[in-house]
């Protein structure tokens, strides 16, 4: 159960960027993470994604790259083009500030930031990854499409591998093997660039789960991999950016 001590508000992160803000309870300096929603938009599981990470000890903000813009699940026609509009120079802009934001904020640990994004998140976090260098002290991309795909449906999404020598920080990748989006051999290509770029990251390939399946709003949820999943991040996150408390079951 969510504590009722956990603060939540929106924010302004830029004039141009506004953003969703868990706070833990307590008052000491906590590390932050960034949460990088799905195609969607900020919905009302990305709040609740927010407010289960301040749940754990960590300030949670989940920046608003869409400008207020949310879709149905069955809308994913309409949400793609929306999202896509947003290239990545621009979203990195908007991560880098975010993580100013955070950096600025007094319930914020300095120098103890990460993220995590999930479907096209999942996507924006690793290229957030690649541009933010050691700003970024830990990344963790769930079923994150188009990172490097052969898929004619991403043709006009640019391959984030050539750009993977800017990754300065530990990063973890769960996937689901029944995703037919994301094929078994873009896994492999993407293990072997970053294994071969010297990388630290772990790659994590649940067998029975498809692709979102850590939205609990949606038909693909996998509770019991989503739970499994949950505690591997965030042993992931205590362990490269410290926290208040140990992880617990999602």
């Amino acid at each position: 159960m969510i504590n009722a001590e956990i603060q939540t508000r929106s924010v302004q992160i830029t004039p141009n960027l506004k953003g969703f803000l868990a706070l833990p309870p307590g008052g000491h300096p906590r590390p932050a993470i960034l949460i990088y929603y799905e195609v969607f938009g900020l919905d009302e599981h990305f709040k609740e994604m927010a407010r289960k990470v301040a749940a754990m000890g960590y300030v949670a903000l989940v920046p608003d790259v869409m400008g207020g813009k949310v879709f149905g699940y069955h809308e994913v026609q309409a949400a793609l083009p929306a999202a896509r509009a947003i290239t990545d120079a621009q979203f990195v802009t908007h991560a880098r500030d975010s993580v100013t934001f955070l950096q600025n904020h007094p319930s914020v640990l300095s120098g103890h930031t990460g993220q995590m994004g999930f479907c096209l998140g999942g996507r924006w976090a690793f290229l957030a990854a690649t541009g933010l260098g050691a700003h970024i002290q830990a990344s963790v991309a769930y079923y994150g499409g188009g990172i490097d795909s052969k898929d004619p449906r991403y043709a006009a999404v640019p391959s984030l591998l050539p750009n993977i020598s800017g990754i300065q920080s530990p990063l973890l990748l769960h996937y689901g093997a029944q995703d037919k989006s994301i094929l078994p051999e873009e896994i492999g290509r993407i293990t072997t660039a970053l294994a071969a770029a010297g990388k630290t990251f772990g790659v994590h390939v649940f067998a029975e789960a498809g692709h979102a399946f850590a939205n609990n709003y949606r038909e693909s949820h996998h509770p019991a991999v989503a739970a499994d999943a949950w505690n591997l991040t965030f042993f992931f996150f205590h362990r490269y950016l410290g926290a208040a408390q140990m992880p617990a079951q999602s």
